[in-house]
């Protein structure tokens, strides 16, 4: 009795766990101002979704398309606008809501593939990864790209069980499609190293291959993608040419790649993705490493053979996208998320419930209070143009706001898209020129612009913060 009464209070406190993570998250939604770059980029894309009405082309600017990801992740931040209004719950809850969908998905398959312990488990595993329990609440497409993967190897894995049920076989292709709308060919990508590398690896390419139905699928994932690709490049011609060549061979191919349009790429060294991987899916990531080094040190023989079907197929599934990005320079450590839900399910498949678990689960609530600490204290190197500008975007309608040299997304955001870019001495001279009172932000480094001639002496301090100062500057009214 005393056992049974001790399982059942560990599995409460990863209950436990889980609801604080959860609420945790759920608090900074609208306790954290959307930051520069990832954040603030796309939620001011949104932004101006929602205000144009313009629900096929993303645009980064009233007159400048985005073309460097589809759609869906700016469909969901617009709609949460049109629900919440334009603030940061706003713009974050349905990538919030994407992180809860996924923590089901993977709680109903491992309940029907175990035991709904191990699916406690593996809830809590996904949850606590402080990659996932991060980016679950930020403005970015990779909790999306994460749950239509998840969906398409569950759906997969379903059909290929059984494969006279050909409902599961359409949800992978819809799941791909969402996939194309979410981050565009990678996610087939990623799908397609998971299957290719378990099913060879198994000797079970045949049957992987043909446990789909291709026609009625194939149809169904054109169907879904077709309309707004051709659309999109009907829209603004190029689109298609920049981003399945630029954004899908380029970036990956040529470290320091030139050609993005919307920032600067990331040249990072070869292999660098297994260290984000550590790092995103810490503490488990050396849970996982321990448990596999216990395990063969002191396995025999016989059991240090292949893993079973379906833990290979996870090991595939977890590890595809550092199969993919190894050879990249150009990466991002949030292009690790889409094998989270396989390490999840592995580590609860594989690895009896211990209390190191719920201490693992523990250390990542530990960290993200103290995350959310730091950020809601402004001890963070991260910036957001909320601290100069505040909410009230009405008062830059009004009065013209400009920024000198460099100009933050979250600047084009929290202004309501009334923050131009003041690139020279000749811009600013025009701005003069006219006469008119204006706010100028301007960086620390820079501030001897307001002794020379150009500003004249009529420009005070309003406010500031560790990057930049915000001026009000006078108008010439003598010379009206």
């Amino acid at each position: 009795m005393g056992n049974r009464t001790h399982l059942v209070d560990k599995y409460s406190v990863a209950l436990l766990l889980i609801l604080v993570l959860l609420l945790i998250r759920f608090f900074s939604l609208s306790a954290l101002p959307l930051y520069d770059t990832t954040e603030a980029r796309y939620a001011e894309i949104a932004r101006i979704m929602f205000e144009t009405n313009n629900w096929v082309t993303p645009m980064i600017d009233y007159e400048k398309p985005f073309w460097g990801k589809p759609p869906f992740h700016t469909w969901l931040s617009a709609s949460g606008f049109m629900v919440f209004g334009v603030s940061e719950f706003g713009a974050r809850i349905p990538h919030f809501a994407c992180g809860l969908i996924t923590l089901f998905l993977v709680f109903r398959f491992v309940k029907e593939m175990n035991d709904e312990k191990s699916a406690v488990l593996a809830v809590l595993v996904l949850a606590s990864s402080i990659g996932f329990i991060v980016g679950m609440g930020m403005v970015m497409t990779d909790i999306a790209l994460l749950l239509s993967t998840s969906v398409a190897m569950i759906s997969f894995w379903k059909t290929y069980a059984d494969s006279s049920d050909k409902f599961y076989g359409l949800i992978f292709f819809a799941s791909l499609a969402l996939g194309m709308l979410v981050k565009g060919p990678v996610a087939i990508v990623l799908v397609a190293i998971s299957l290719g590398v378990w099913s060879i690896w198994q000797g079970q390419l045949i049957k992987a291959l043909t446990c789909l139905p291709w026609l009625t699928g194939v149809s169904l994932f054109a169907l879904l993608t077709l309309p707004w690709y051709l659309m999109a490049e009907y829209r603004t011609p190029g689109f298609l040419e920049y981003f399945i060549i630029g954004e899908h061979f380029q970036r990956f191919i040529v470290s320091g790649w030139e050609g993005d349009l919307y920032g600067s790429a990331h040249d990072q060294p070869r292999g660098t993705i297994w260290i984000y991987w550590l790092v995103a899916a810490f503490p488990w990531s050396f849970v996982l490493i321990t448990s596999f080094i216990q395990r063969m040190l002191v396995a025999t023989s016989e059991t240090r053979c292949s893993p079973s079907g379906f833990n290979a197929y996870l090991i595939c599934w977890m590890i595809a996208p550092m199969l993919l990005f190894t050879l990249s320079g150009n990466i991002l450590s949030a292009y690790v998320l889409p094998g989270f839900s396989a390490m999840s399910i592995l580590i609860a498949l594989t690895c009896q419930f211990q209390i190191r678990h719920l201490t693992a689960a523990a250390l990542t609530v530990v960290l993200l209070a103290t995350l959310l600490g730091i950020y809601l204290t402004g001890n963070v190197s991260k910036s957001s143009e909320l601290h100069l500008l505040g909410r009230n975007s009405t008062t830059f309608e009004s009065t013209p706001l400009y920024y000198w040299q460099h100009r933050p997304f979250s600047a084009q955001y929290y202004s309501n898209g009334n923050a131009k870019l003041l690139a020279n001495t000749h811009e600013l001279q025009q701005v003069i020129d006219a006469q008119g009172d204006f706010f100028l932000a301007i960086e620390d480094k820079h501030l001897t612009l307001i002794k020379t001639p150009h500003l004249k002496g009529n420009c005070t301090e309003i406010l500031s913060s560790n990057i930049r100062q915000l001026l009000f500057c006078k108008g010439d009214r003598e010379k009206r």
